[in-house]
């Protein structure tokens, strides 16, 4: 018990000294969205609504209220806003609060199947693990390591063969802080399935799980469908949920990849990627789909192996290749998702691969060879970790850098932009806007941004231009509101002007900024 306690402080202290110069990270990326901007966030009396679908309040009909439903997580921002207010700090403690608390029962959790050396490397692993930051320091994935916390105490108690109703309760909580939880409920039959061939072993508590199991998701999918009337449906607003699925199956092998990739040699990290293979050439399709099935034919040989020694971890290796099949297919875009790719999605595969490597090292004799590359690997990661984490201290940092690594991004390119152009640099924040419109002229807030910079011009009517190509692709409130503008205090067409504000009214009547201006305008008649 001393040593159990002795590894859980060894993971807090580790912990607090790789990630925590991210507290004093400012909100990057998509965290103004979902927390500065939020309205529905910045009261804990809205909190019924989150669970009746008021996730999101971007102010347009672009929004992304009817597309996800994560109440949690909502209510977790509600609930540090409410107590603190806009202060990044309290947002990133609780993310780091949740990892480490994910990371001691990652430790627990693989006690049940390995001895302490190897549960508390592979708990550092995944503690300190590169691949893994963006989870912890990006506010706006609190779903993941939020999903996660509540999905292993369900199965933490599962097999500690406790109180079945809380193993369900705690799995209907990982599914309202994120849908990937259902991967939850595919592992648990399994586990009982796999015990039941391997270890010829069924008990009347596996049924209660099982029904318990089955009854919560039940509860889930009718907060879900019919109290929130949220199905699941293709947010078609990037690359690669544009396209129909069979375009999306030629992509699979580089997306295995990238995550093998990152986790093996986690260097090159970036976010907001949206490529898409189009091509069987070598580098995209057969270097990938080579390198993967590679890959798992070493999966393979190490099943045999275990198979024909007759191991009795067997079964636990089997357990965690389901594991890591079950997390990485539900990032395969069997299912088209909002980016291609993300460093936050390998966050619950990566315990099936650590799984495996943990009943590898048991095969291993020389543990003094293995303590001391293990302690390298640890203090590498460790490092490139610490590193990675202050690549997000703002946006401008996190974009400049990330664009080298991520080429052809629409959002990095815009994001960029923005950053930029709030530090006075409006030329170059310019250049990056007609890029993003280039590759994205689909999207809408890359249109309107590009308007704001010819506005700054006081070339009026190409801003014109582009906000109506913004409203045009999604109906965006800001557009409107940019153009309003435009066209109360520039435009000479006063019929016009007219026109579109009382348009834009019906769209959005309580939108502040337009009954301003509309009643300027008015006045001036």
């Amino acid at each position: 018990m001393a040593n159990i306690i002795k590894n859980i402080l060894i993971i807090i202290v580790l912990g607090f000294l790789i990630y925590g110069f991210s507290l004093s990270n400012n909100f990057v990326w998509d965290d103004e969205e979902q927390v500065i901007n939020n309205q529905a966030i910045h009261s804990i009396v809205n909190f019924p609504k989150f669970f009746q679908g008021s996730t999101f309040n971007s102010g347009g009909s672009n929004s992304l209220t009817g597309l996800y439903y994560k109440p949690l997580m909502t209510s977790g921002f509600s609930i540090i806003y409410s107590l603190f207010g806009p202060n990044p700090f309290f947002f990133h403690l609780l993310s780091l609060i949740f990892h480490i608390g994910n990371s001691i029962l990652f430790f627990l959790i693989f006690l049940r199947f390995f001895p302490n050396p190897i549960a508390l490397f592979c708990s550092l692993i995944f503690l300190i693990h590169p691949i893994n930051t963006e989870a912890v320091v990006y506010i706006s994935s609190l779903q993941e390591v939020m999903f996660l916390f509540f999905g292993l105490i369900s199965f933490y108690l599962f097999l500690k063969k406790k109180m079945p109703i809380f193993v369900g309760i705690f799995f209907l909580l990982s599914l309202l802080s994120k849908e990937t939880a259902i991967g939850f409920f595919f592992l648990i039959p399994s586990y009982l399935i796999l015990e039941k061939i391997i270890n010829k072993k069924w008990e009347f508590y596996n049924n209660k799980i099982l029904l318990y199991y089955f009854s919560f998701l039940t509860i889930y999918f009718f907060l879900r469908i019919k109290i929130a009337g949220i199905l699941f449906q293709n947010h078609n607003l990037t690359p690669i949920s544009k396209i129909e699925f069979y375009e999306r199956l030629i992509s699979i092998p580089k997306i295995i990849f990238f995550y093998l990739q990152n986790f093996f040699y986690p260097i090159n990290l970036g976010i907001s990627q949206h490529w898409v293979v189009t091509t069987f050439d070598f580098q995209n399709f057969w270097k990938p789909l080579l390198i993967v099935i590679g890959f798992f034919l070493l999966l393979i040989a190490g099943f045999i192996y275990l198979l024909k020694k007759k191991n009795k971890k067997i079964m636990v290796y089997i357990f965690f290749f389901l594991w890591f099949l079950i997390g990485i297919g539900m990032h395969l875009q069997i299912i088209s998702l909002d980016m291609t790719v993300a460093d936050r999605w390998f966050y619950f595969p990566i315990i099936g691969l650590l799984g495996m490597i943990g009943v590898i090292l048991l095969e291993i004799k020389n543990k003094k060879t293995i303590l001391i590359i293990g302690i390298i690997i640890v203090f590498l990661f460790s490092t490139r970790s610490f590193i990675r984490t202050l690549d997000w201290k703002n946006g401008l940092t996190l974009y400049s850098k990330d664009i080298i690594t991520v080429v052809g991004s629409f959002d990095l390119e815009n994001n960029l932009g923005v950053e930029l152009y709030r530090n006075g640099d409006y030329k170059n924040a310019k250049i990056h806007f007609e890029k993003s419109t280039k590759i994205a002229p689909f999207w809408w807030t890359n249109w309107n941004n590009l308007g704001v910079s010819f506005e700054n011009e006081k070339n009026f009517s190409k801003a014109v231009d582009c906000y109506q190509k913004a409203i045009d692709n999604g109906q965006y409130f800001l557009a409107y509101e940019n153009m309003a503008k435009t066209l109360v205090f520039y435009g000479k067409d006063r019929e016009k002007t007219e026109k579109f504000l009382q348009t834009a009214l019906k769209l959005f009547p309580i939108n502040n900024t337009l009954i301003q201006l509309n009643t300027l305008h008015q006045q001036s008649n």
